[in-house]
């Protein structure tokens, strides 16, 4: 599917997030994909731009992922997919690049925003304090099993949000404790609440991708303080 606006995420977790956090959000014009690895987004991109009218229907692409240990150095993968592909190819995360007769193209990497300072991370990172707040008890008792085990000690810090991810979603979801990440928004659910503060500045960028893709500024902060 195409449309003006098209936001890639790596995979159906992430797809998934951004889908329902529109959802809650009253975000609408987005068309969601999935690219499977934070390998395959030139690759897909590549692909899709070989559909009729593509490049006069679509106008951006918003390409979301993970910063996992190293976001320059994730953010470098990604900008080389794009140079490869020939597309528009921005400098830094949070920037537009335009080329003529092609969508403008802005990368977001997770956590946005950071998480006690600090870039490294995925996904699950940024679900957590939302998660946390709105189980606490079970959270408590997460982080004393983590301690038990010296979660602490793994070297990435992505396995290490995804392990906490994992064990609240056990602890509170006694129907299926392997309940998929994928599943578990919702009202009903009471895991995640996708009105919670720490998804704010994502959802900002959702709401004005294309009115700031569609600009001539540059930066998400140069757009932002014209458009507070």
């Amino acid at each position: 599917m195409i449309g003006p606006s098209v936001v890639l995420g790596e995979g159906t977790r992430d797809k998934k997030f951004l889908e329902e956090l529109c959802a809650a959000r009253g975000i609408a014009g987005h068309v969601m994909s999935e690219v499977e690895s934070n390998a395959n987004f030139g690759k897909y991109i590549q692909a899709i731009s070989a559909q009729t009218n593509f490049l006069h229907t679509c106008k951006a692409i918003l390409i979301v992922s993970d910063s996992d240990e190293s976001q320059p150095d994730s953010f470098k993968f990604i900008k080389k997919q794009l140079n490869d592909i020939g597309y528009p190819s921005p400098a830094y995360p949070l920037e537009i690049a335009k080329k003529k007769d092609m969508p403008s193209v802005a990368v977001v990497m997770l956590p946005y925003p950071v998480v006690n300072g600090i870039t490294e991370g995925c996904l699950e990172t940024v679900l957590i304090p939302a998660m946390e707040s709105a189980n606490c008890a079970q959270a408590a008792c997460v982080d004393q099993m983590l301690a038990c085990v010296n979660v602490a000690a793994w070297p990435k810090k992505s396995s290490r949000d995804k392990a906490k991810v994992r064990c609240l979603i056990s602890a509170v979801w006694s129907d299926d404790p392997m309940k998929g990440l994928q599943w578990c928004y919702g009202s009903n659910m009471g895991l995640i609440p996708l009105g919670h503060a720490a998804f704010d500045g994502l959802a900002d960028i959702l709401s004005n991708f294309p009115a700031w893709a569609a600009s001539d500024l540059k930066t998400w902060a140069e757009w932002k303080a014209k458009n507070p």
